[in-house]
């Protein structure tokens, strides 16, 4: 007995967490004591968690245990960043803002240290290795009591204990539906999906690690069962994000088993989906068409509307009124007696109800699925108008008690319905509410946000919820436990003996990347149950780590690694890319756009999915032949519409990889990795080449440059390693940078350049011998023949050479790239006098390109060494790309933005080539003052360039919001006959741009047919008034409108204006 006792005492704190692995999932959270200000509660394992810290701190003041552990210093670094936020927020910032207290952002600091505080509990709990086998049990027994009790919520009725609002949270058990989503023990059902998702995954791997096979049986068993939970609670994250973790766990068990998994999986999915096809209806709702009632004045959306038969408003009393303005539609739909007072109103007898009534229902709160008026909708302003209204009814929901006790009113006034895509409510809530929210509090401090309690108790965002209270440096705190975390998983994995130990990690890391991924909708790291086991499971894997190690880890020497590693610099390029265009987001469609997503919505023949893709590569009808680029819109209108925001974001995306993959290039050029960088940061932050990222249309030019830049490096890497898959991967990257633009010609001459740095002659000797040189070429001639048999564009108009000025312009244009490239877009102007002026002097341009040949001959001849060998291979390399790149747009009349934006890496390998001779220079004076200078010609540089950004993204913000106001307006002056048949546009004063960005120098007549999908409309354009007036005639099917200068459009009243005549004066 005494022996039993002893080891109870030496052993507590692994009882304890056995206890509370098994207490917290299954124990329903209900409320003790009540919190002013809140709806959160201090509940019962709050109690228990007390309980057992008192233990462990009595353990360590009596020193039986030690708070040194590999996380201890990452742990309290968090919590002290967490402290100051919160202070900081409660002395300077929560004065300033409403609805935040406090003793609310006490309690969230307090939480926040309790969930990490267990991780110590089983940290120095776990102190055997005899101690794993217990731990499982108790984690699979306690999974199959959570499966138990969802399965008996379903279908047994047993209560759930919610706390997802006020009333729920306050203990009282609730009998679910037949239609409500299954939460088991847990608070909510996305709090249960995440406890699965981090649960399934390690019952998963630790089938590898037993040999019993009535035991993997079983685990096999509780894992299908966990699934079949899981679909229960409708989280479709959550499902995806499993699946993602279990095929980590396939890979790292059994790499082999991989592919057979994917389609087992898959199988599995779509078996669970047809059994319970509530997840696949959630996922269907994700996106739905709805029908939308729009105020024609100011474009604003007033809700759902649908058509409902007279008889639906028998024995109903309907109140009538007519509207004025915004306010008093509000005031109206409200029930607002006043609203309802502010003009004559009467009672509508049912007898007056026409046999068709569009209505207007308000949100139905009790389901919590339907849309929030006038939210949620993608872009709205886009969607094809299908009627106009004088009317509308609303429908009062039950809780509003309007006058006269009337349960319908009938409101008059202007009002169109347009036919929309619309997101559900839980991403409609966190694209419009919670997370603009979150950012608003990061951006109060950056640094430490705006403290605990700073946001709303659900951001569905956990990465969004951590900025926003505690800024950036708690997200690096935060992270950097996890990277420890990862760091003695990857170092320690390999010294582990044990197959059921390995297992248990290797299960472990796969949930965890699920829960990372979860975070992304849901904050799961602050969901009490889930983070409790979490930071006990994160506790028990460091320890069976640290029972296994054999060799010690340098954590400090680690840690500088990854932050040095690859990786985490893709990382700082995407979140620079994202901090410098991030704002472009919300830029409206202009222009062109119109054309390209036109060409993706509107078939009449052959419109199979296959069929629209081969005639892409088959069909040019005379434009450019860029099939992949075709494609690329066919799949985002498909699939997201004209949601703006993801078109702006694959180009955000774009950029970002084509910046990593051009650090990745300037590492084997400059054989040093913070050249490298700042070459890549450097490309981020010029200023000449906005229009290919800014612009929607351009999205061509940045797929053909990623593709070059992968095709360049897979062929590097085949010269380097001689292994034939890399150049058939350069092969294939090279194939799809042709079908996205014609730019692409030139990517063998630029992979070739990187040979050719050596030297130019003596290398055209070597690749005429080449065969895997000469074959780079036949992808180009393959394109060729496809370009010409699909009748595309090839030289004319604006796109010509004119053969007489063609050394000319090709001198002229490389200078004024390189001017652009350097200074950015304010050289344009200075560009455009400084080529008129040498136009009309043309012996000048002759003598400087004479005096230019003679001085380069003069160096060759004389063999002027101003570069050593390796120096002349990266200038040689540099100049060849910016030229080669360039070749295609050297010889026309004028240069262009986006053309410069392969070209710019070429001047940036230069430009830093520079910046580093310009420090060794220094280096005489002092390695301080070299640093300083350099750095601060850096700063100027950026500064410089980011603040022509910033001017970029104003204009092309302003030239989007002119193609705004031209739909609210055009809609606006919609009548019901421009829907269908013949009807005629004519436009005046169409804006081209506003500063540098494109608003509609091309695509209006697609950007009418967008407006009302009307194939015979036409569509004129006119450079004055009496033009259009005199083309127009007076037919009532031709419409005249005048462009106002914010680019909303006048109507005019041809039959009162004056008709031109074609009699001289």
């Amino acid at each position: 007995m005494k022996k039993i006792i002893s080891w109870i005492w030496d052993n507590i704190l692994f009882l304890e967490t056995l206890f509370l692995l098994s207490f917290i999932p299954l124990f329903p959270k209900l409320p003790i004591l009540d919190v002013k200000n809140t709806w959160v509660y201090i509940r019962g394992e709050d109690f228990v968690v007390f309980f057992v810290l008192l233990s462990w701190i009595f353990l360590l003041l009596k020193q039986k245990i030690t708070l040194r552990t590999p996380l201890t210093i990452s742990i309290i670094t968090f919590w002290i960043i967490g402290a100051i936020a919160t202070m900081h927020g409660v002395l300077l910032i929560f004065p300033t803002i409403a609805n935040v207290f406090p003793n609310v952002a006490f309690l969230s600091l307090v939480r926040h240290i309790e969930y990490m505080s267990l991780f110590f509990i089983a940290y120095q709990g776990m102190r055997d290795k005899r101690f794993l086998p217990v731990i499982i049990a108790v984690l699979v027994f306690t999974l199959l009591g959570v499966i138990g009790y969802g399965f008996g919520q379903k279908y047994l009725g047993l209560p759930a204990y919610l706390t997802m609002n006020e009333e729920f949270a306050k203990g009282i058990p609730i009998t679910l539906s037949a239609l409500s989503r299954v939460s088991s023990t847990f608070a909510g059902h996305y709090d249960l999906a995440a406890y699965l998702v981090l649960l399934i995954p390690i019952v998963v791997s630790l089938f590898f690690g037993f040999k019993n096979w009535f035991i993997k049986i079983f685990l096999l068993v509780t894992a299908s069962l966990g699934l079949i939970l899981l679909n229960m609670t409708v989280s479709r994250v959550s499902f995806f994000v499993l699946f993602v973790s279990l095929l980590i766990v396939f890979f790292f068990q059994k790499k082999k088993l991989v592919f057979l998994m994917v389609p087992l999986l898959s199988v599995l999915a779509l078996l669970v989906i047809t059994f319970q096809p509530s997840l696949l209806d959630r996922f269907k709702s994700t996106v739905s068409e709805v029908d939308v009632l729009i105020d024609a004045k100011t474009g604003d959306s007033v809700g759902h509307v649908k058509f409902v038969p007279k008889e639906y408003f028998k024995d109903k009393i309907v109140l009538q009124k007519r509207v004025k303005d915004k306010e008093e539609l509000l005031g109206a739909i409200a029930g607002n007696a006043e609203a309802l007072k502010a003009s004559a109103s009467a009672l509508l007898p049912f007898e007056l109800v026409p046999p068709e009534v569009p209505l207007v229902l308000a949100t139905n709160v009790s389901t919590g699925e339907s849309l929030p008026q006038g939210t949620g909708y993608i872009n709205l302003p886009l969607s094809p108008v299908i009627r106009r209204l004088g009317n509308f009814y609303y429908e009062f929901p039950p809780d509003i008690k309007a006058t006269f006790s009337a349960q319908v009113l009938v409101l008059h006034g202007d009002f169109i319905v347009k036919r929309a895509a619309a997101y559900d409510l839980s991403f409609t809530t966190r694209f419009q509410g919670e997370w603009p929210r979150a950012l608003t509090a990061f951006t109060r401090n950056v640094l430490i946000g705006s403290g605990y309690g700073s946001v709303s108790l659900a951001v569905d965002n956990n990465y969004l919820r951590i900025l926003g209270e505690i800024g950036l440096l708690g997200f690096i705190a935060f992270f950097s436990i996890f990277i420890s975390l990862g760091i003695y998983i990857k170092k320690g994995f390999k010294d582990i003996e044990s197959p059921l130990a390995k297992s248990f990690v290797l299960g472990f890391a796969g949930g965890a990347v699920g829960l990372f991924l979860n975070a992304i909708l849901i904050d799961v790291f602050e969901a009490s149950k889930v983070a409790f086991v979490l930071w006990m499971l994160i506790g028990i894997t460091l320890a069976i780590l640290m029972l296994y190690q054999k060799t010690s880890i340098n954590l400090f020497s680690e840690l500088k690694k990854v932050a040095t590693s690859n990786i985490a610099i893709a990382v700082y390029l995407l979140l620079f890319a994202v901090l410098l265009f991030s704002p472009m987001l919300s830029n409206f469609f202009v222009g062109d756009d119109f054309t390209w997503l036109r060409w993706a919505a509107d078939c009449t023949n052959n419109c199979s999915p296959m069929e629209r893709i081969i005639s892409y590569f088959t069909s040019s009808n005379g434009f450019f032949f860029r099939p992949g680029t075709k494609v690329y819109f066919y799949i985002m209108e498909s699939v997201f519409w004209l949601n703006q925001v993801v078109y702006h974001a694959v180009s955000l995306f774009l950029h970002f990889a084509v910046s990593f993959l051009f650090y990745l290039l300037a590492q084997r050029v400059f054989k040093n990795k913070l050249l490298a960088t700042l070459s890549a940061a450097l490309f981020l932050i010029l200023s000449g080449y906005t229009e290919a990222v800014f612009w929607i249309s351009s999205v061509g030019h940045l797929f053909t440059t990623f593709f070059a830049l992968l095709s360049l490096l897979s062929f590097i890497y085949w010269d380097e390693k001689k292994k034939i898959y890399y150049y058939i991967l350069s092969i294939v990257f090279l194939s799809l940078g042709l079908m996205f633009h014609e730019m692409g010609m030139v990517i063998p001459l630029l992979i070739l350049s990187y040979k050719a740095k050596d030297g130019v002659f003596v290398f055209l000797k070597k690749a005429l011998k080449r065969w895997d040189y000469l074959s780079l070429f036949v992808p180009v001639i393959v394109y060729l023949l496809l370009r010409f048999m699909s009748q595309s564009h090839w030289l004319s108009g604006d796109y010509n050479y004119d053969f007489v000025m063609l050394p000319f312009n090709f001198a002229g244009n490389l200078l004024g790239y390189i001017s652009l490239i350097v200074i950015g877009q304010s050289s344009l102007s200075l560009y455009e006098a400084f080529r008129i002026m040498l136009r009309a002097n043309i012996v000048i341009p002759v003598i400087l390109g004479l005096g230019v040949l003679a001085a380069l001959v003069f160096v060759y001849k004389r063999k002027i060494k101003i570069f050593d060998s390796n120096d002349r291979k990266i200038v040689i390399f540099g100049a060849l790309f910016f030229v080669i790149s360039l070749l295609p747009y050297l010889g026309l009349g004028n240069i262009t933005s986006r053309y410069s934006y392969l070209a710019s890496l070429g001047l940036i390998l230069i430009f830093v080539f520079l910046i580093n001779k310009f420090y060794l220079f220094l280096l005489k004076e002092s390695k301080q003052i070299a640093l300083l200078t350099v750095s601060m010609v850096v700063i100027v540089f950026s500064l410089f360039q980011i603040i022509q950004i910033q001017q970029s993204y104003f204009d092309w913000s302003g030239s989007g919001e002119k193609v705004r106001k031209f739909f609210i307006s055009i809609d606006a002056l919609y009548t019901d006959y421009w829907s269908k048949g013949e009807v005629q546009f004519h436009f005046v004063d169409v804006p081209l741009k506003v500063g540098d960005a494109w608003v509609f120098p091309v695509g209006i007549n697609d950007a009418v047919w967008f407006a009302f999908q009307n194939k015979d409309a036409k569509v004129y354009l006119h450079p004055n008034l009496d033009t259009a007036l005199q083309t127009a005639g007076l037919s009532p099917t031709n419409r005249v409108f005048v462009f106002n200068e914010d680019g909303s459009l006048r109507e005019i009243d041809r039959y009162l204006e004056k008709q031109p005549t074609n009699e001289a004066n």
